[in-house]
């Protein structure tokens, strides 16, 4: 016989426990097993589950907007294919996805779309070892290290996050890009106030 312990909690979160228990047909006694059992399982794992709850988001807003993942070998194969034989083609590919992504931040139920779309950003590049995205009064700074990207792939990376910061209302006034590597510093536009 498994033996049971009391364990306490704020009123308002065992209140709402138990409506999520009864909408699910359970018990809460069951439910609140359930939790402790993934909140043990992400420990094991090295798991944050608050940082897992949060994120979750990610992957079901990417599936929404029809992101689909790949191995990221055969990414960085199809850009260089696609920049050596249609450059140009290649690039208006990747800045009219930037601007896309960045249309649906702005059009969507979004607080704030340049935060939002920084998140995402952020979230998915679980590749890449450096990363910032700062943003201060009306400028925003990216910065992206990676040295498995080629020279393809970051100059394609590149053209998508310049095209997302001008359809939020900025322009790029430094820009570096070679392989691995991209440092873009743009300014909020007269007019353009994105947030």
């Amino acid at each position: 016989m498994v033996k049971r312990k009391t364990v306490m909690a704020r009123e308002d979160l065992a209140n709402q426990l138990t409506l999520i228990a009864k909408r699910s047909g359970r018990t809460l006694y069951d439910l609140v097993n359930e939790v402790f059992e993934l909140l043990i399982r992400a420990d094991e794992m090295g798991l944050n589950l608050r940082r897992i709850v949060e994120e979750s988001w990610i992957l079901n807003d990417a599936k929404k907007a029809g992101f689909t993942l790949g191995p990221e070998a055969l990414w960085y194969e199809m850009a260089e294919i696609a920049y050596k034989h249609a450059g140009d083609e290649a690039v208006k590919c990747w800045s009219e996805a930037g601007a896309w992504l960045a249309k649906r931040y702005l059009t969507g139920d979004v607080e704030k779309p340049l935060e939002a779309f920084k998140r995402s950003l952020k979230a998915s590049a679980w590749n890449i070892p450096e990363f910032t995205f700062e943003t201060s009064g009306s400028k925003v700074s990216i910065r992206i290290y990676s040295p498995r990207f080629p020279e393809s792939y970051t100059i394609l990376y590149a053209s998508f996050l310049e095209s997302a910061l001008k359809t939020f209302g900025y322009k790029t006034v430094e820009k570096e890009v070679s392989r691995g590597k991209i440092r873009l510093e743009a300014l909020r536009e007269m007019g353009n106030v994105e947030e």
